[in-house]
């Protein structure tokens, strides 16, 4: 497996240009071209500029469009019920998670459901943007428009998406505290990364479509086996990550009647709905200092517990991905070469140059 490394603002600029090509505003270009840039200075490729192959195909087919937006169905007291309409989901959960953003700034929570969005990348992302605003936040995310890839735990077949939950607890002055996780053993994106990387998988994280373990990543992807079953991804945990999936597909899309992975016809897209509750702290304690104080007393204590690894210390949610975005933003971000050939492709249906960049 051979890789280079590219300047983050280059990623950026060339993301950019791509995206605002496409037919998107200059706006939503920077934002969509933002959120994967810093998703893989993060650490999480999964999530990256390697997702614009699969973006620019569902364009191509129609099911993702410039002009879809955002709309507002509900929007009463705590509550914001808003219609993804299929629209690029970079910006159009950003613009979701601001408005529910300022419903918690004025009356101290808002719960959020964000519906039928196309795929919204890094749900950390929007803890993020939460705790910038002062705010706790708690996501929940389902994953449509395509075959289920995550076996229920026991069972031999799919049933459901990655599904990731996220929680996000601001400090202040200080890291937040942003925990992320799919409720599969490993992100479906990281398999894609792995099969184009030609690497395997950790044993235990896949099974084959016979319900077999392997550490071939191909098996998750259809098109990469096309005269097999396809297989599935193990969920975290055995039956916990299991009932977290369940309980997200039914928050944030089953509740409402969104897009779930059972319903919707298998297209070249992923559509994301989003189930959200933003908590103001200062309404539990409005002391600020004393807050810090309290969070950061038990970080300390997590932090020195005697490792395992002297090389590895113990780490809290959020502070890999911080170490990684200096290390990166230092180097420069690693593409593999079937994914950079996948942008230039991309890139190149819309008479953008990517070596050029």
């Amino acid at each position: 497996m051979t890789y280079r490394l590219h300047r983050p603002e280059a990623l950026r600029s060339l993301t950019t240009a791509m995206i605002a090509a496409a037919g998107w505003s200059e706006a939503e270009a920077r934002e969509t071209a933002e959120h994967l840039v810093l998703a893989n200075l993060s650490g999480h490729d999964s999530h990256g500029v390697g997702m614009l192959p699969l973006y620019f195909n569902s364009l191509a087919d129609g099911n993702l469009k410039p002009e879809s937006k955002l709309s507002i169905r509900i929007e009463a007291g705590p509550f914001l019920i808003a219609d993804g309409n299929v629209a690029l989901g970079q910006p159009t959960a950003r613009d979701a998670v601001e408005r529910g953003i300022a419903i918690a700034q004025a009356g101290g929570v808002a719960i959020l459901n964000l519906l039928d969005a196309h795929h919204i990348g890094r749900i950390g992302h929007y803890a993020e943007i939460a705790a910038a605003a002062g705010l706790i936040s708690l996501f929940w995310v389902n994953v449509a428009g395509r075959p289920p890839i995550v076996a229920p735990h026991a069972a031999k077949q799919a049933r459901f998406g990655t599904n990731p939950h996220a929680i996000g607890i601001p400090v202040p002055d200080a890291e937040p505290i942003i925990l992320d996780f799919a409720t599969s053993r490993m992100a479906h994106g990281k398999a894609r990364v792995a099969l184009n990387k030609g690497v395997p998988v950790p044993e235990g994280y896949i099974i084959d479509g016979e319900g077999r373990p392997t550490t071939d990543p191909k098996h998750v992807f259809q098109h990469a086996i096309p005269d097999l079953p396809l297989g599935a991804l193990l969920p975290f945990g055995d039956h916990k990550g299991a009932g977290l999936s369940l309980i997200a597909e039914l928050l944030s899309a089953g509740l409402m009647g969104a897009a779930r992975i059972d319903e919707k016809p298998n297209r070249s897209w992923i559509i994301n709905s989003l189930f959200g509750v933003l908590i103001d702290p200062a309404r539990l304690e409005p002391d600020a200092a004393l807050r810090r104080k309290r969070i950061e007393s038990y970080l300390a204590f997590v932090r020195a517990a005697a490792p395992q690894d002297p090389a590895a210390p113990v780490l809290a949610p959020g502070d890999k991905e911080r170490a990684t975005r200096i290390e990166r933003g230092r180097d420069g971000i690693p593409l593999d070469d079937e994914t950079w050939s996948q942008i230039v492709a991309a890139a190149k249906r819309h008479g953008i140059d990517a070596e050029g960049f």
